[in-house]
């Protein structure tokens, strides 16, 4: 049922999501790691999120890496600050670009595991702005 309800999506975002910053990893790490990156006048940050120990083709799986990729959003991008609109902007600008590159990254991996695929041990995902 879930595979159903996500098939449009996966079939509209695979090409997206394998052009995007979504970054695949084998490198087996003890924790996620936080990066900050200047890129011209901007810092980038993203996050690794394990994702191998879960059933992506059951709804409980999808559950879990969601609410990792929750989890990952407010490591990236920190809390709503109470300063400057110019700082609440960058905020949201860097919840809603983290959310969506874990989003085309959940759609790619369940596809990937609806299709048979074994991930490789400690492979994981990164996500940020």
């Amino acid at each position: 049922m879930f595979a159903r309800a996500l098939a449009p999506i996966a079939t509209r975002t695979l090409a997206a999501a394998a052009a995007s910053a979504i970054v695949f990893s084998a490198a087996v790490q003890a924790k996620p790691v936080l990066t900050e990156q200047v890129s011209g006048n901007r810092v980038v940050r993203s996050i690794e999120v394990p994702f191998v120990d879960l059933d992506l083709t059951t709804p409980e799986g999808a559950a879990t890496l969601e609410h990792r990729l929750r989890a990952a959003t407010t490591q990236v991008c920190g809390s709503l600050p109470r300063g400057p609109l110019r700082e609440v902007s960058d905020y949201k600008n860097c919840v809603r670009e983290t959310e969506e590159s874990g989003q085309r990254a959940m759609v790619t991996l369940i596809a990937r595991a609806e299709a048979g695929e074994t991930f490789k041990p400690g492979e994981r995902i990164a996500v940020g702005s």
